[in-house]
């Protein structure tokens, strides 16, 4: 959910996000990493040569003995936002995001996950304390489905887009997407599936530029596109996501990209 202009509006996902710095990490134990680079022609391709990498995680559902264990690694004000939660679902979803998260972060660091602290900086975005700063990386839980991007050279933005059929997303394109975005949703034979792709790319650019989403739903973003937000550029590039979800990874900057997706697992 996302608060746009003071109202709530409903984009494929119930999930939150979170900025915190991290050190770049390598693949989880039983990952399968694949790497992508974002070309000039706006497709994806397999490549090791971009300068500039991301290394991004999707994260399923776990057994409910990892479940626990994620759990023992939340600080308190993780436990106090997880204790607000209405439904048992949502706290379980919370727990395995913001845990999978940790443990991300601790292996890249070297530190036990549930000794890691976080600040809030500027623009409300959560920084690491202590001697782990200046690497960043985002948090997006979409469903039953997260998504954690991690660079060590500039601010990244993630997000993941359940797609939701039925929602009102015609009505929603014609008010919040420039109008050649909201044709292509009006003209799409699913028009949920291609607003949920453009969504996410929308959501990825502000969560890497750390504004407010209505400076940038009304910027258009195509596939390997360069969005000026505040005067800053950022590229942002689709991510193979499961069935029934679209992701995307966005960069400061306008260099190409290289991302590396793993499976993350506990």
């Amino acid at each position: 959910m996302t608060v746009v202009g003071g109202e709530r509006v409903v984009a494929g996902g119930d999930g939150g996000s979170g900025l915190v710095p991290v050190s770049i990490p390598v693949p989880a134990p039983g990952s399968a990493p694949v790497a992508v680079s974002v070309s000039g022609s706006g497709s994806v391709a397999a490549s090791d040569s971009a300068s500039v990498s991301v290394s991004a995680w999707l994260v399923g559902d776990v057994p409910s003995a990892a479940v626990a264990d994620l759990l023992a690694t939340l600080d308190d004000e993780e436990c106090r936002r997880l204790a607000r939660l209405p439904s048992a679902e949502g706290r379980r979803r919370f727990v395995i995001a913001h845990g999978a998260m940790r443990r991300v972060v601790g292996e890249c660091l070297g530190a036990p996950p549930a000794e890691l602290r976080w600040e809030t900086g500027e623009q409300g975005k959560p920084e690491l304390v202590g001697e782990w700063t200046g690497i960043h990386a985002n948090l997006s839980h979409s469903g039953d489905r997260c998504l954690i991007a991690v660079s060590r050279e500039r601010a990244v933005g993630a997000d993941i887009q359940r797609v939701v059929p039925g929602l009102e997303v015609v009505a929603m394109a014609r008010r919040y997407f420039p109008e050649a975005e909201a044709q292509d949703v009006i003209d799409a034979a699913d028009p949920a599936d291609v607003f949920g792709r453009l969504w996410a790319r929308k959501e990825a650019v502000t969560k890497a530029a750390g504004g407010r989403l209505t400076q940038v739903l009304p910027l258009a973003t195509p596939p390997d596109a360069i969005v000026e937000v505040a005067g800053y550029r950022y590229r942002v590039a689709d991510v193979e996501a499961p069935a029934g979800f679209h992701a995307a990874v966005a960069l400061a900057g306008a260099e190409q990209f290289m991302v590396e997706v793993n499976e993350w697992l506990p």
